[in-house]
């Protein structure tokens, strides 16, 4: 059978940033450490860590506890069981980030799990009036209840439970029923091992599907069939299936070898092999932006790059100073390159420091930019809509920016900030989606600011920057991941795929630009989208420093069809890094979205990875009949 190890790492100290510019924050290590790894095994040997050695499940920070931010807490010593009925169980111990939770003092953290994927928080069961240590459980069906083991200061003792409510029959143990875990039998870096499980070999598939990197590991076979005398036409040659390690697929176009297919003769039946080389478009990271005389973009800096199709051509825009700046190219590739086109417009405020997360929207067939105009007085930070009276690419067509309101025509946030707008619709219904904070203060210190929470409201599509509804939130930064130095959710995005809607949310530290991820709310089309509940989101990050080599920190995205193939990219910002480990600041990037087997996107699908050197080439039988 395969088998599960559970894990955390150290999370001592902070992170090791080096950058030109002082940090406004010091995140603390333990907020991504501190939460449960696990890592799989055919044999009980040799063991692989899943999503890329980092945590899966992570502890629900508390905003009940006084604190206005909330309180980021963390995991230690998850324990993962069976229960009765066969599903899952973790016991952990709770902190706050790196310092004992007093609220949990001497009790174990529960959850509950069908397929050690997704989770439920299930309480506390209370062991003991001081600090606990390596909580460990195991069902014992001759006794219809749960064995405890825990450790404290004055030494171990264990218990019994069946509902987990309380413990009975306390006492000090002599001897561990449980076998010990040595972090060093299983060469994972920096790993502290709690325990292993036995799982079904359908258990891991399901648990490799959600966590393991996905490789390309073979091509469908080939074929076409033709009536003798039939034409060929080149243009409609198959295209090769490819095949990815956890049962996903996906069709990519072929460059068959012409000379090859034009010599046979086909008026007489027959069977032949065509090779072909597999067209894979490869994008650069970073990839290169124009310029005009301006030094500041030689070295292809961008934050929040978005791209637009839109009558034809691609429309680029980011975050920057003042005025906006805008490249239009007929590919991709060419609205990188451009040299950007500057759109100046009047503001209310004149005392700009730029304009944030820029995005081209087309509303009724009229362009819009959404943007947040970013005055000196930080506190000030507002979404604004600019229309456009005309082709998007003359800087003159742009008009007056309009502040987003609420129904009554107040600021969406009053006292606070609101950036990060994007724009969708949905069977007719117009959305807009922000990020919203308070500042208590009134001034953006982080120290007494709230976290930043993502809202929703439906606009008047003739008038996109008003709402026509009362924002709700929808979300609050939740998990270490999201909260790791800074907390913080903001540039939301959608990408739909059939009735799924995903929106890609950018989390966490946006001081120390490496430690920037990217998680998805979920939801279907026909769910009530303008409350919480009519969201789901997924409680572990997509797309981290840890996800692509040397690519730190990606976030704040947008998806845009590939014309040639029809799939989805995204478009990203990453931090890369030099020879001495300086980060090097955010750089934009592109890359196709895989759809894999459980329906989810997955956001690392590098060039190596979707076509293996051995798949390079392929071969087509033509039968001749």
């Amino acid at each position: 059978m395969p088998y599960i190890l559970s894990y955390t790492k150290p999370g001592i100290g902070i992170y090791n940033y080096i950058s030109d510019y002082p940090m406004p924050e010091t995140p603390l290590n333990c907020d991504w450490e501190h939460s449960m790894h696990m890592a799989y095994s055919v044999d009980g040997e040799i063991f692989t860590p899943l999503r890329n050695n980092t945590g899966i499940l992570f502890a629900k920070c508390a905003y009940d506890e006084g604190n206005s931010m909330g309180v980021t807490k963390t995991l230690q010593y998850p324990f993962i069981f069976r229960m009765a009925d066969g599903s899952f169980g973790v016991m952990a111990v709770r902190r706050n980030q790196n310092a004992p939770d007093p609220v949990s003092k001497g009790s174990a953290m529960l959850f509950t799990s069908k397929d050690l994927v997704r989770y439920e928080e299930d309480g506390f069961l209370r062991l003991n009036d001081e600090d606990i240590m390596n909580p460990r459980c195991r069902y014992e069906s001759e006794l219809d209840a749960y064995y405890v083991e825990w450790d404290t200061a004055d030494g171990k003792f264990c218990g019994y439970t069946r509902y987990f409510k309380e413990i009975g029959n306390v006492k000090p143990c002599v001897k561990s029923k449980f076998d010990e875990v040595k972090s060093c039998e299983y060469d994972i870096e920096g790993a502290i091992s709690s325990n292993i499980i036995e799982v079904t070999d359908d258990e891991l598939k399901v648990i490799r599907q959600h966590f393991d990197v996905i490789y390309n590991v073979g091509v469908s076979p080939i074929m076409l069939e033709v009536d003798k005398g039939q034409s060929i036409d080149m243009r409609r040659l198959p295209k090769a299936t490819f095949i990815y390690s956890d049962g996903s697929t996906h069709e990519k176009c072929v460059k068959w070898d012409e000379s090859v297919l034009t010599a046979i003769d086909i008026t007489k039946a027959g069977e032949y092999e065509i090779s072909g080389e597999v067209i894979q478009k490869k994008w650069d990271f970073p990839m290169r932006l124009g310029y005009k005389g301006d030094a500041k973009f030689k070295d292809n800096g961008m934050s929040d790059p978005c791209v637009t199709f839109y009558n034809g051509k691609y429309y680029l825009t980011s975050s920057g100073g003042r005025p906006i700046h805008m490249r239009v190219g007929n590919t991709i590739e060419e609205a990188f390159s451009a040299v950007p086109i500057e759109i100046d417009v009047e503001w209310e405020e004149d005392d700009s420091l730029g304009t944030w997360a820029a995005e081209l929207h087309i509303i009724k067939d009229v362009p819009y930019i959404f943007t947040a105009f970013c005055s000196q007085k930080y506190q000030f930070v507002r979404a604004y809509v600019i229309p456009c009276n005309g082709e998007p690419d003359k800087a003159e067509n742009w008009g007056k920016p309009m502040l987003c309101v609420k129904p009554n025509g107040n600021v969406l946030t009053e006292g606070g900030i609101s950036l990060d707008m994007t724009y969708f619709e949905i069977n007719g219904v117009h959305y807009v989606m922000w990020s919203d904070r308070i500042v208590p203060s009134g001034n953006l210190d982080f120290s007494n600011a709230d976290p930043a929470n993502i809202y929703i409201a439906t606009i008047d599509p003739d008038m996109p920057w008003k709402c026509t509804t009362e924002p709700q939130c929808i979300l609050r930064p939740t998990y270490g991941f999201d909260r790791y130095g800074t907390n913080v959710d903001e540039g939301p995005y959608l990408l739909r795929r059939g009735d799924d809607l995903f929106i890609t949310i950018s989390g966490s530290s946006t001081g120390v630009a490496d430690l920037y991820n990217l998680s998805f709310l979920h939801s279907k089309v026909g769910n009530n989208l303008l409350c919480k509940e009519g969201w789901d989101f997924i409680p572990y990050p997509f797309l981290t420093k840890e996800s692509v080599q040397n690519q730190y920190g990606p976030g704040h995205n947008n998806f845009v069809k590939d014309p040639d193939t029809g799939d989805d990219l995204m478009v990203y910002h990453a931090v890369p890094h030099d020879e001495n480990g300086k980060a090097l600041g955010r750089k934009a990037g592109v890359r196709r979205v895989h759809w894999a087997a459980t329906g989810l996107p997955y956001l690392e699908m590098t060039e190596d990875r979707d076509v293996s050197e051995e798949n390079r080439k392929v071969v087509m039988r033509l039968i001749v009949k």
